[in-house]
């Protein structure tokens, strides 16, 4: 077998045969089933992971205990292909093989692209994707022949993703796991959540695999959102996805933003502390475009048009108050 391996690709194979374990005892329900097609088809790798195994299991010679219809070795390579079509068909007294995966050698593409505050980059990738990062953002990016793996480390990213159905492209947030082939999509780091969406195209949202669960998939598609965090994904909606990719343009879209969203989202990118104490002054809201290059320019406007006093309570730090009576 020609079969090169990434740690990704591994646990592609680790998952295939913990689908197999899953199946081989009478306690697998219907909600198994659908969550094991929905894997299979979520990512060409999961397809040839599970088929290596079957291959493997060729080999030991264990294949007699799969519950195909008939003999794997007159027709081989279909009768796993209808095992794969008919996964639900799996079968109680399967017999499992501890396999030692080969490492292959294979060329790694592997860099690291990063912005500071206030700066936004767009970075080209291998594969000739793409990716844009707001401010203050930081990625990893590992190619390999079998796999496009990104990590989000820190910040905001705007991925226009070019079509390679070999290579799926994913995107872990830490919360959850963006896989798409040729799509675009959004996705924003917080410290407690990530916000992602989609502007071309589908991608499947994964969340991250929690103790005593399996991990939950969705669907996500072109002008739709979800934020994803520690306890799961939340419900998708429908969206204009233009304010959420506004910063691309160096701008804020508020339509009705509350002031004190407005100036978080100013922080982050500006060195400039700014204070709201007034919860008065917290609720205003505000709509226009802003632009994001001139912070203490937006500032002005805000004092403006809502009528309220701009304050230098130091160097790095400015407060927003209710003019004096």
């Amino acid at each position: 077998m020609n079969q090169t391996f990434t740690r990704q690709f591994e646990r592609d194979c680790d998952a295939a045969m913990g689908w197999i374990a899953r199946f081989r005892g009478d306690d697998a329900c219907e909600q198994d089933h659908r969550e094991f097609a929905l894997w299979l088809a979520a990512d060409a790798s999961h397809r040839q992971a599970m088929d290596l195994m079957l291959e493997l299991w060729d080999d030991l010679g264990s294949v007699r205990h799969l519950p195909f219809e008939e003999p794997l070795h007159a027709t081989p390579r279909s009768s796993r292909r209808q095992w794969l079509a008919g996964a639900a068909a799996l079968a109680a007294g399967l017999v499992l093989a501890i396999i030692v995966l080969p490492t292959g050698d294979q060329q790694v593409y592997s860099q690291e692209f990063q912005t500071a505050q206030g700066e936004r980059a767009t970075f080209t990738l291998d594969d000739q994707s793409r990716i844009t990062l707001n401010t203050a953002s930081r990625v990893e990016v590992e190619f390999s022949d079998s796999g496009r793996q990104v990590a989000l480390l820190r910040g905001e990213a705007y991925f226009n993703v070019e079509p390679d159905t070999e290579r799926p492209f994913r995107v872990d947030t830490g919360n959850a796991v963006v896989t798409a082939v040729g799509t675009a999509f959004n996705i924003y780091r917080r410290e407690d959540a990530t916000d992602i969406a989609v502007t071309e195209g589908v991608v499947q949202v994964t969340e991250s695999a929690q103790a005593g669960r399996s991990a939950r998939s969705t669907m996500l598609h072109a002008n739709e959102y979800l934020q994803a965090s520690n306890t799961g994904l939340g419900s998708t909606r429908q969206i204009d996805p233009a304010p959420l990719t506004a910063w691309q343009h160096g701008e804020i879209i508020a339509r009705e933003m509350p002031l004190l969203e407005l100036t978080r989202e100013l922080a982050r990118y500006t060195d400039t502390r700014i204070v709201i104490r007034d919860r008065d002054v917290a609720d205003l809201t505000v709509s226009g475009v802003f632009n994001l290059d001139h912070p203490a320019s937006v500032l002005q406007a805000v004092e403006l048009s809502l009528q309220l006093q701009v304050v230098q309570l130091d160097e790095g730090t400015v407060q927003l108050l209710k003019p004096r009576q």
